[in-house]
């Protein structure tokens, strides 16, 4: 039986990497630093997992088994499991990947030795240099001829994830640690010049040939929508994200910001990125966000605003893809003002990024968070908005 190696039993490894290879009939070993959940899924050997299907509007209820769980401090372990496995995947995590490098490369250094067969780690990390960051870790911990070997033989490649995986499991009243709801979105496309073994006989997953491209188009219109409706959502007190929709303010900004990627989109990449693909695109987006059997909430969709403020990121990214192709964001740029105004109690990021704001004030703020400069035509434009928003938000 075919076997895939998972680093991270969370969201993502659970409630899609799981499913993936338990209906592609793999053994599924699961790498996690969860203590708990390592000795849950070792002893049910199935967990439970919900899927919200926003198209057929229904629920599907599915147990995933043939699976197995490994802590990740137990390296030897780890790496007997890397070392026969058939595909190894990734979802903990950026700031994960290093300390996860070395396990990884013992279990090369015995497959180099044992079981000299390529393998492929995907990389389900949402960040477009991510299989830069743990190639170069892996290589580190390795000699002359096991660098040889990998750089050969192991393919470090990036995927797009899109399924969105929400913090609701315990609104449907099932108390089980394991539990996962998800979307049912199953597509995983993957940077098919980066595989060194054969491509993987799973349904969903799929190469393509500019990965740089629908990175950036998945970047720029399924998490800057989901952006704009979380902070947008949030300025105007909304408590989930499928309520936006309807919002005579909100609708025109989160439309016309996807005109303005859509368009830059297709000027950046004329041979891989169409209108018309957009077009239908978008329309997945408002059918899948507007979901309202997710139940997902505005809050958790718009926290970690720094991150997501950053000046390669969903909404500060897309402000700079639009302005390189002459087109002037005025929709994202509305978009960043409402995201410099979130100040939700439930995130400590927006807490501590509402104390910047206020001890140094937005101009600088924009600055060193964002890379914007305050007296450019889109730094004035968001500070503008910023202090529309904030009397708005005010007065909720």
């Amino acid at each position: 039986m075919r076997k895939a190696v998972q680093f991270g039993a969370g969201n993502i490894g659970r409630g899609f990497m799981g499913q993936l290879f338990w209906e592609a009939g793999y053994k599924t070993v699961f790498i996690e630093a969860k203590k708990d959940i390592v000795s849950l899924l070792n002893e049910k050997r199935r967990y439970p997992l919900k899927l919200l299907d926003a198209y057929k509007k229904i629920q599907v209820d599915m147990v995933i088994d043939n699976i197995a769980a490994v802590n990740s401090d137990d390296t030897a372990a780890i790496a007997s499991e890397i070392s026969s496995c058939d595909v190894i995947s990734t979802a903990v995590g950026i700031k994960v990947l290093e300390p996860i490098s070395f396990s990884i490369a013992e279990g090369l250094k015995i497959r180099f030795r044992k079981n000299p067969n390529p393998v492929d780690i995907y990389l389900c990390e949402n960040t477009l240099d991510s299989y830069e960051i743990l190639k170069k870790a892996v290589l580190k911990y390795l000699d002359y001829e096991e660098k040889k070997w990998v750089i050969e033989n192991v393919g470090f490649v990036g995927t797009i994830v899109a399924r969105m995986v929400p913090s609701s499991s315990k609104s449907f009243g099932i108390d089980d640690p394991l539990f996962v709801v998800a979307d049912a979105y199953h597509m995983l496309p993957y940077d098919g010049s980066a595989i060194k073994s054969l491509q993987p006989e799973i349904e969903g997953m799929h190469p393509v040939d500019n990965f740089t491209a629908e990175f950036e188009r998945k970047l720029y219109t399924y998490n800057l929508g989901h952006a704009a409706l979380g902070y947008l959502g949030y300025l105007k007190g909304y408590d989930f994200v499928h309520e936006p929709f309807s919002d005579s303010f909100i609708e025109p900004i989160f439309n016309g910001a996807l005109d303005e990627t859509s368009m830059a989109l297709a000027k950046k990449y004329p041979d891989d990125i169409t209108m018309k693909q957009q077009k239908e695109i978008r329309a997945d987006v408002v059918t899948r966000f507007g979901n309202p059997m997710l139940g997902d909430t505005v809050v958790r969709v718009a926290r970690d605003p720094i991150r997501k403020l950053g000046s390669s990121d969903r909404i500060i990214g897309s402000i700079k893809l639009c302005l390189d192709f002459d087109i002037f964001p005025e929709n994202i740029i509305k978009i960043c003002a409402a995201a410099y105004n979130f100040d939700s109690d439930k995130d400590s990021i927006a807490v501590n990024l509402q104390n910047m704001i206020n001890t140094e004030g937005i101009e600088k703020i924009l600055e060193d968070i964002s890379d914007i400069n305050p007296q450019s035509p889109e730094g004035l434009k968001i500070i503008k908005y910023f202090y529309e928003f904030k009397k708005l938000r005010k007065e909720k």
